[in-house]
C-alpha cells in the first residue's frame, strides 16, 4: 500500500502488517514521519470494527506506532484504568529498545501513566518494579543517562523505595548522548538531586556527598534553583562526614559561588557554629534558623547533625586521652543530666560498633572507665590487597575513559568553536575568571572553607579523576539568577522536587544556536 495513502487507523495497521520482514527499515524510513505529523486525536480513535490498535498491534514488533496509540490513551482525561493497565504493563515488558529511543518523549509519556493509574489504584509502589525493568531495557547501558532516570528515581523517592533505586543509583553515570535518550541538562541535576536523597535516607552519606558535588559543580551561566538546594544539603552532610564544609571543585561556575554565599547564609552560620563544637552555640543557631530549614525540607538532616556534634567532640577527646571516665566524657562534651553517663556510654557503644573510634568500656569502677586504642587493623591482609587492586584497576579504567573522551572533545565541532572563540578573546559560558580570587581562596571563598582540609573527600588516601562525559545542550530556561533578571519568555513548569521546593526558575530567550557545556562527573576512588 502507498505510504500516502495511511490516512486512518485502518490503513495505517495494514500498511504495518504488509511489511513484517522489513518492518525496522519500513517504520523509520516511512511510517515515523507520518506518525509524527498526524494530530493526537486520531490515536484515540479504534479501527472500523471497533477494535482497539493496541491489541492489533504487538508492542515488540511495532514499539513506535504502538507506543503512539498507548501515549495517547494514557494523556485522556478518564481513561479506561483497567483495560490501560494492562496494555502499559504488557508494552514495558516487550517493548524493542531501539526503536524505542526514536521517542524517548513518548516512552516518559508512559512511565508516568503508569504512575497515575498507580495513583488511582492507591498504590504507588506497584508502579516501581516495572518502571525498575523498563529503565535497565531502555538505557543504552547502565553507564547512560535517560529522560527516565530523575523521573524513576524522584518516585522511589515519593514511594520511600529507596533500595529499589539503588539498583539504578549504584551505576556511575559516565555516558551523556542527547540523541536517544531525550535527556537535558536538568535531567543530570535532578538526577543526581533526588539520589542524593534517596543516599541520605539510607544514611550512605559518602555517596550522597559525591552526588551533590556533581549538581553543584555542573557547568553554569547562572545558578540553577536546584543547585541551591543541593547546597544546603551538601552543607548538612559535610558537617556530618567531615565535621565542616569541604571546599567545592575548583571548576564550580563562579555564579554559583556568588549565588550560594547570598542565599544559603543560615547554613554557612549553622555550619560555622558547628565547626565551634560549642553545643549551646549550635543550639542556638539551630532555634534562630529552624523555621529556615522545616521551609527548606531540610529539618531531620539539621536535627541529625545535633546529634553528631556529640559523635565529634568524642572523637576529639580520643586524640588527647587514652582512658577517660564516663563522667567526665559527658561533661566534656556537654551532655548534662543524671542520665548525662549513660547518653555518653550509647554514643561511645555506637560509635564503636560503626568504627569510628576504637575503644573498650570497663565497668569494674562504679562510674565506669574508657579506655582508647588505635585502630587494630595492620592492612596487610589478602583482602586488603584485594581491595587496592581493585581501585587500581578502576583508575586505570577512569584513565583510559578520559583519553578517549578528550579525544572524541577535541575533534567535535562544538568544541572547535568554542577554541576558536576563547582564542579570539570570548569566555566559555559558565567557566570561572581566574583573576577572581575571592572564590578560589580555601576551596571556594567561604570563611569556614577551610583551606588545609584533612578530612576533605580527597585526601592523601584518595585518587580523584575527572571525566569530561559529552557535550550537552544547556538550555538557559533552566537556570534562575541569584539576583538578576532574565529576559522575558513565556513561563515554564516548576522542575519537580519530591521534598525540597524546586521553584519556577526565570526562563531566557532561546537562541537559534543552544548554549553547549561539557558535564564534568568526578570519580572519587578511595583506598579501603
Amino acid at each position: 500500500m502507498p505510504i500516502q495513502q495511511v490516512g486512518t487507523v485502518d490503513e495505517l495497521i495494514a500498511a504495518l502488517l504488509s511489511h513484517s520482514d522489513d518492518r525496522a527499515d519500513f517504520i523509520v524510513k516511512h511510517i515515523f514521519p507520518i506518525l509524527r505529523q498526524l494530530p493526537q486525536p486520531f490515536f484515540l480513535q479504534n479501527a472500523a470494527d471497533n477494535r482497539d490498535p493496541l491489541e492489533l498491534l504487538d508492542p515488540c514488533l511495532y514499539t513506535v506506532p504502538y507506543v503512539y496509540f498507548l501515549t495517547a490513551r494514557c494523556n485522556v482525561e478518564r481513561p479506561d484504568v483497567a483495560n490501560l493497565l494492562t496494555h502499559i504493563l504488557e508494552f514495558l515488558r516487550s517493548f524493542d529498545p531501539i526503536h524505542i529511543r526514536l521517542v524517548p518523549e513518548k516512552f516518559l509519556q508512559v512511565a508516568q501513566g503508569l504512575c497515575r493509574i498507580a495513583n488511582l489504584y492507591g498504590n504507588n509502589i506497584i508502579s516501581i518494579k516495572p518502571l525498575t525493568h523498563a529503565l535497565q531495557k531502555y538505557s543504552p547501558s547502565p553507564n547512560h543517562l535517560t529522560n527516565l532516570h530523575q523521573f524513576f528515581i524522584k518516585e522511589c523517592l515519593l514511594t520511600k523505595c529507596y533500595r529499589q533505586a539503588l539498583q539504578i543509583l549504584d551505576n556511575d553515570i559516565t555516558e551523556i548522548e542527547t540523541s536517544g535518550t531525550g535527556i537535558s541538562y536538568i535531567d543530570h541535576l535532578l538526577y543526581h538531586y533526588y539520589g542524593a536523597m534517596v543516599y541520605i535516607g539510607l544514611k550512605n552519606y559518602t555517596r550522597a556527598l559525591n552526588f551533590l558535588v556533581l549538581v553543584i559543580s555542573a557547568p553554569a551561566v547562572v545558578t540553577s534553583q536546584v543547585q541551591a538546594e543541593a547546597y544546603k544539603k551538601f552543607s548538612l552532610v559535610s558537617l556530618l562526614l567531615h565535621g565542616k564544609i569541604i571546599p567545592l571543585p575548583k571548576y564550580t561556575a563562579t555564579a554559583v559561588f556568588r549565588s550560594i554565599k547570598n542565599q544559603c547564609q543560615a547554613y554557612q552560620d549553622y555550619a560555622s557554629a558547628f565547626e565551634s563544637l560549642n553545643v549551646k552555640r549550635l543550639r542556638n543557631e539551630f532555634n534562630k534558623c529552624s523555621e529556615t530549614f522545616r521551609k527548606d525540607g531540610n529539618f531531620g538532616l539539621v536535627k541529625q547533625t545535633l546529634d553528631a556534634i556529640y559523635r565529634r567532640k568524642i572523637q576529639q577527646l580520643t586524640q588527647t586521652y587514652l582512658t577517660l571516665s564516663l563522667v567526665d566524657i559527658a561533661d566534656a562534651i556537654g551532655l548534662e543530666g543524671r542520665e548525662a553517663p549513660k547518653v555518653a556510654e550509647r554514643y561511645i557503644l555506637q560509635m564503636i560498633e560503626s568504627r569510628e573510634i576504637f575503644a573498650t568500656i570497663s565497668h569494674s569502677d562504679q562510674a565506669g572507665m574508657v579506655s582508647f586504642h588505635d585502630d587494630p587493623d595492620m592492612y596487610n591482609t589478602s583482602n586488603t590487597i584485594s581491595k587496592l587492586e581493585e581501585q587500581i584497576a578502576k583508575a586505570t579504567q577512569v584513565s583510559d575513559r578520559v583519553i578517549q573522551t578528550d579525544r572524541l572533545i577535541g575533534c567535535s565541532r562544538e568544541y572547535l568553536v568554542k577554541s576558536k572563540n576563547i582564542a579570539s578573546g570570548g569566555v566559555m559560558p559558565g567557566g570561572s575568571h581566574m583573576d577572581d580570587q575571592e572564590f578560589f581562596a580555601g576551596g571556594g571563598g567561604f570563611d569556614n572553607f577551610d583551606a588545609d582540609d584533612g578530612g576533605s573527600v580527597i585526601d592523601s588516601t584518595t585518587q580523584s579523576a575527572t571525566i569530561i562525559c559529552s557535550i550537552l545542550p544547556m538550555d538557559a530556561q533552566f537556570f534562575t539568577a541569584a539576583g538578576a533578571s532574565a529576559p522575558a519568555a513565556p513561563a515554564v513548569s516548576p522542575a519537580p522536587s519530591a521534598s525540597a521546593s524546586v521553584a519556577n526558575t526565570p526562563t531566557a530567550t532561546s537562541s537559534p544556536i543552544p548554549v553547549q557545556t561539557t558535564l564534568i562527573l568526578e570519580y572519587i576512588l578511595v583506598l579501603p
